[in-house]
């Protein structure tokens, strides 16, 4: 026998392509659209070309009655900016800021993450404050000028800098020395450690003879029904946006105006989606948190809504939402999911952790204005790992941007499903299918993930069986 030995060499480079970009502008001469005796209260967004789309990505907090504003310095993720690629084109708009939502655009340029840092190279050396140092880009709207941007600061940070390349006679590091752990870029999941070494199995002897089997297929894959039907339960909680850019509740026309004769847009919406995912769990009690509203001058993120923790059915939601309104609260700003989802994400880990199986459904219903989008997307992806999926209602008219960019982002595990209510608020059937078209997709890969498999169906007997014949020619049945 002869035995050969092979020693390979390897260099590993860290991954350089993401980190965070931190940059801050300055508008100057930026064109009113307030008329005579107002000015503008201008913010940008940050918009980024995803499948042909233009996604926003981040959303500034406006200046308020300044045409020469300067923004607060901002520090968005590379991989939701421009996936890595710092050439990757991206918008950036500045919008007139109105209360009610229905911004009005004042301009827009387009350039990328090195376009930005070249202006700011540009200007290197001198004053940040002195406006003629540094690279401007002129803004247009409908071709015409509408202003200039100019770069106070625009750089890449929390990214580890390669090691210097050894040279090629240098000897490698003892095996007994680990090679020090390298710090993982914001957001990007840690790559997997290689397998174990496994010495290959020999191969039968040469007159052996082969005896054909029979062919035994693979096990299918388990579907959503198979673990409902084996017991798992399915929790729902609902987050409501009570956040000043709604407009005022007393003012007809507005998402939250009580009319006293029909539903209001959000209690359509709860009416409706409610009864769809609200089918689904097991025990009808249901957590009613809000958001984007002050107590006491002290603004609140995420706030109970009604005097119970848990509400019974779709009726005890709404009647939780309406309840909120008469305890003392003021909307306000900012219009901040980041708390409510990571509150879902805790409660949904608990549950499973509980014994059996568990997954949970979150339903926001916003009407869209989300103040910055990137920390929300952080918080979405922090909780994929997590036994849940996120249901955004958008509700109303209003610019929802931000929510398909949070529907449509790759980081983690895809657990956003937007859906704009009024596009279906006709048609009960397609709203169910757009509510529930992925979320049995994204629960049966939560539990593959994890190796859990469906347990045995559960035997009921016939009188454990309700339905509900409340809508004509629809029967639900909830077992």
């Amino acid at each position: 026998r002869i035995f050969v030995v092979f020693r390979i060499y390897a260099k590993v480079t860290p991954h350089t392509g993401m980190g965070d970009f931190n940059v801050q502008l300055r508008g100057v001469k930026l064109k009113n659209v307030e008329g005579l005796f107002k000015k503008s209260d201008p913010f940008y967004e940050v918009l980024h070309l995803n499948d042909g789309n233009w996604d926003t990505v981040y959303r500034s907090e406006p200046v308020m009655d300044d045409l020469n504003p300067t923004w607060r310095e901002a520090k968005v993720d590379l991989a939701i900016l421009c996936d890595g690629k710092l050439a990757s084109p991206i918008r950036i708009r500045i919008y007139d800021f109105e209360k009610k939502g229905d911004h009005e655009l004042m301009g827009e340029f387009e350039t990328s993450v090195e376009g930005l840092i070249s202006a700011r190279a540009f200007a290197a050396g001198g004053d940040v404050n002195d406006t003629e140092s540094a690279a401007a880009f002129n803004v247009t709207k409908k071709g015409r000028d509408a202003g200039q941007i100019f770069v106070m600061r625009a750089d890449i940070s929390g990214v580890e800098e390669p090691a210097e390349e050894r040279e090629a006679e240098e000897a490698p590091p003892a095996e007994e020395e680990a090679p020090p752990a390298a710090a993982a870029p914001a957001f990007v999941p840690a790559v997997a450690a290689p397998p174990t070494y496994a010495p290959a199995v020999a191969a039968p002897p040469a007159f052996a003879a082969y005896t054909p089997g029979a062919y035994v297929p693979p096990p299918p894959k388990p579907t959503f029904v198979d673990y409902v039907a084996g017991g798992c339960e399915i929790n729902l909680g609902i987050a409501i946006d009570y956040s000043a850019s709604n407009g005022d509740p007393r003012q007809p026309g507005t998402p939250h105006y009580f009319s006293g004769i029909e539903k209001n847009d959000y209690e359509a919406a709860i009416a409706s989606v409610g009864k769809v995912l609200g089918s689904y769990d097991s025990d009808h009690l249901h957590s009613v948190w809000g958001f984007g509203a002050k107590y006491g001058g002290i603004m609140r993120n995420i706030f109970q809504c009604g005097p119970a923790p848990e509400v019974n059915g779709v009726e005890g939601i709404i009647d939780a939402y309406r309840s909120t309104f008469k305890t003392g609260l003021a909307m306000s700003e900012p219009t901040d999911i980041s708390e409510v989802v990571e509150a879902a994400a805790a409660k949904a880990s608990q549950a499973q952790s509980a014994g059996g199986q568990s997954y949970s459904i979150m339903l926001i219903l916003t009407d869209g204005q989300i103040t910055d989008v990137n920390k929300a997307a952080a918080s979405i992806f922090k909780c994929s790992k997590c036994p849940m999926s996120i249901v955004i209602i958008g509700v109303g008219n209003g610019d929802f941007r931000a929510m398909n960019f949070l529907d449509d982002m790759k980081c983690g595990r895809d657990i956003v499903q937007f859906v704009p209510f009024n596009q279906y608020r006709d048609n009960l059937h397609a709203l169910s299918k757009a509510v529930l078209k992925e979320v049995p997709g994204q629960l049966v890969e939560y539990f593959q993930m994890h190796g859990i498999q469906p347990n045995p169906p559960v035997q009921q007997n016939e009188d454990e069986i309700t339905f509900d014949e409340e809508d004509d020619g629809v029967i639900e049945f909830s077992f």
